[in-house]
C-alpha cells in the first residue's frame, strides 16, 4: 500500500478531526502515506479551557494539538501553509495556490480531500481553501508548470473528493427542524447538508472511531473537557454518523462509479 498516497487540505487545526479523522486513520492503518496540509494555526479560535492557552501563545498550542492529532491518526506530521487564521480570503491567492501545487508535486498523491464549495457552513477560510485546493488539483498537472518554470515535474491527482455533511445527519441534530449553525461574529452560519443521492462515497471508519475520538480530544482548546467526546465516549462511539464519513467525488481521471463508493482509492488499487 506504500504506493498509495492521500492528501487532505484544510484551513485550521481540528478541521480534519470531525469529518475525516476516521478516514485518515483508516488509510494510515492500511499502509497508505497520509498527509495533512493546514493553512493556519487557528490563532483566531476561541479558547475553551483558559488554563491551556492565552491569545499570545494560542498558535503554538494549537500547532501542538494538531501534531498530537496526527500522531493519534497515525499519519505524517502536519504541513502548514503559514497563513493567519481569518485572513485567507485576502492573502495573495496565486501564491497560496502555488504553495499547494508545489506540495502536490512533491507528495504525488492519487487522492485529495478538501472542503466542498459551501465550506461546511460557509466559513470564509474554508471557502478560500476549497478554491485553492480545487485550482491546485488542476494546475499541478499543468505542463506549463505553474507556478515555476524550471525543474518542474507535473503530477495528475487521480481523484479529488469534497468532505461534505449528510443532510440526514443534520436532521438528527435538530429534530425540531431548526437549522444547525455555527455562530461567527454574532451571526449564525448554517451547516449545509447533502441528500443521500448526492453522496458519492461513504467510508466505514467503525474500526477507527477511538482514534478519531482521541484525535478530536487532542484539540482541547477548541472542544474543552465537558464535550460529549470526553464525557460520553460510549454514546459517541456508537453513533452511526461518527462511524462513517461522507464525501462527494468532484474530479476523477479514472471514471465515476454508478454505486456509492466505500473506498476513496476505488479503481486505483
Amino acid at each position: 500500500m506504500k504506493d498509495l498516497t492521500l492528501l487532505a487540505v484544510f484551513a485550521h487545526p481540528d478541521d480534519e478531526a470531525f469529518g475525516t479523522g476516521g478516514t485518515l486513520a483508516r488509510y494510515a492503518a492500511e499502509g497508505c502515506d497520509v498527509y495533512l496540509v493546514t493553512a493556519t494555526r487557528g490563532e483566531a479560535g476561541q479558547i475553551a479551557l483558559p488554563a491551556l492557552a492565552t491569545p499570545a501563545n494560542l498558535p503554538a498550542v494549537r500547532e501542538r494539538e494538531l501534531r498530537c492529532a496526527c500522531q493519534t491518526y497515525g499519519i505524517h506530521a502536519p504541513i502548514f501553509l503559514d497563513y493567519l487564521d481569518g485572513q485567507l480570503p485576502i492573502v495573495h491567492q496565486g501564491q497560496a495556490v502555488g504553495k499547494l501545487v508545489k506540495i502536490i508535486r512533491q507528495l504525488r498523491p492519487q487522492v485529495m480531500i478538501t472542503f466542498g464549495p459551501e465550506g461546511i457552513y460557509g466559513h470564509y477560510d474554508h471557502l478560500a481553501v476549497h478554491r485553492w485546493a480545487t485550482a491546485a488539483y488542476e494546475l499541478a498537472a499543468d505542463p506549463e508548470c505553474f507556478p515555476e518554470r524550471d525543474a518542474c515535474q507535473p503530477h495528475q491527482v487521480s481523484k479529488l473528493y469534497y468532505r461534505v455533511i449528510a443532510q440526514e445527519m443534520l436532521d438528527g441534530w435538530n429534530p425540531e427542524g431548526r437549522p444547525a449553525a455555527v455562530m461567527m461574529d454574532g451571526v449564525p452560519f448554517p451547516f449545509v447538508g447533502y441528500p443521500s443521492r448526492e453522496l458519492t462515497a461513504i467510508i466505514d471508519v467503525a474500526d477507527f472511531v477511538e482514534s478519531k475520538r482521541q484525535g478530536i480530544l487532542c484539540h482541547a482548546t477548541q472542544v474543552g473537557d465537558v464535550s460529549r467526546y470526553a464525557t460520553a465516549p460510549d454514546e459517541v462511539l456508537a453513533d452511526r454518523w461518527f462511524r462513517q464519513e461522507t464525501f462527494r467525488l468532484a474530479r476523477s481521471t479514472v471514471g465515476w462509479s454508478d454505486e456509492v463508493e466505500d473506498d476513496l482509492f476505488a479503481r486505483l488499487r
